[in-house]
């Protein structure tokens, strides 16, 4: 069988590469997702169609890339497609009607109370398989199966004595290793930048830190940063697994990247109100981790070393035997 996976890059692509080897056990695959850094890294050696990368709601782009899809579609003998979204699901799912091709549209796990605007699309579309990532959100249209978050917990770092951050409040005893490599990343999202949270992890880190500044398209202009607009999966990974602590914007790639590398987070959620995104999901979804203890959240203009050092003292581990699912 021949399964091809349909994502655009950023989070929605880093979340059907971690669920793939569930869904798509021992099948042949194809990936659909625009050419970008991301994708390069993440798929290398692997059978990749690419779209052009084009900005949120595009309908005369999706329609364009109805043609990338049904030539992908027909080369390489699709036999189901699954996608995690966004629009570019609308661009494999429209060919995939039209030929009677099995399509199942996994909503993103960003998506923790409401649907995205594609989900809200596929809601209306009949003969496609719909599946939320949270047990509690399923209807009569949507059902559950997995959930990137599947087998994620959550363990203290053995604690040591010596130089660092005192966290016993008596000036001796337990203490916490000092901050001394950080990952900063607030993603791709286009043209919404999130200098509120670059300004605000430049003044909790501390000055001899070595940082990794992932900045997308975030104006930096005037900041003593060596700031990296994009930043190869391999290359943020390798950074992740070596990094004291994560800092980053309430994405769901952003926080999956964290986790898998061991890391709880410090997340902020990006603001409507600041025109840092087009709506408030990453609220959610940051409540969701914070209360499951996968990340600390703070408002963007009030992360402090403190909350560094906390983050730093926590370990994050993956259960190895998920089960393979059909959906």
């Amino acid at each position: 069988m021949t399964t091809m996976l349909v994502a655009i890059s950023g989070g929605h692509l880093a979340q059907l590469h971690m669920l793939a080897p569930r869904i798509a056990a021992g099948d042949d695959v194809v990936w659909m997702t625009d050419d970008t850094a991301q994708s390069r890294s993440l798929l290398d050696g692997q059978t990749v169609v690419h779209v052009p990368t084009r900005p949120p709601r595009d309908t005369i782009g999706v329609l364009r890339d109805t043609r990338i899809a049904t030539r992908a579609l027909s080369e390489h003998g699709v036999d189901r497609v699954v996608s995690s979204g966004a629009q570019i699901a609308l661009s494999a799912l429209i060919p995939a009607l039209l030929r009677r091709v099995p399509f199942s549209y996994v909503e993103s796990a960003t998506r923790v109370t409401d649907l995205s605007t594609t989900g809200k699309v596929i809601d209306r579309i009949p003969n496609v398989r719909r599946y939320v990532q949270y047990p509690n959100r399923t209807s009569e249209r949507w059902g559950y199966a997995l959930s990137v978050f599947d087998g994620f917990q959550v363990e203290e770092v053995p604690s040591s004595s010596g130089a660092g951050a005192d966290l016993s409040g008596s000036g001796v005893g337990v203490v916490a290793k000092p901050i001394e490599r950080a990952v900063v990343t607030v993603g791709g999202n286009g043209e919404y930048g999130f200098r509120r949270l670059i300004e605000a992890a430049a003044r909790a880190l501390p000055a001899e830190a070595e940082v990794l500044w992932q900045t997308g398209s975030t104006d930096v202009s005037g900041l003593a940063l060596d700031a990296k607009p994009s930043v190869p999966s391999a290359v943020l990974s390798a950074e992740l697994e070596r990094a004291d602590v994560v800092i980053g914007h309430a994405g769901t790639g952003t926080a999956l990247a964290a986790l898998s590398a061991g890391k709880v987070p410090v997340l902020a959620a990006r603001s409507v109100g600041h025109g840092e995104h087009v709506d408030a999901h990453q609220d959610d979804l940051a409540a969701f981790l914070a209360e499951r203890g996968l990340a600390i959240v703070r408002p963007a203009d009030e992360i402090t070393l403190d909350d560094l050092v906390e983050a730093s003292r926590w370990r994050v581990t993956r259960r190895d035997d998920l089960e393979p699912v059909s959906i």
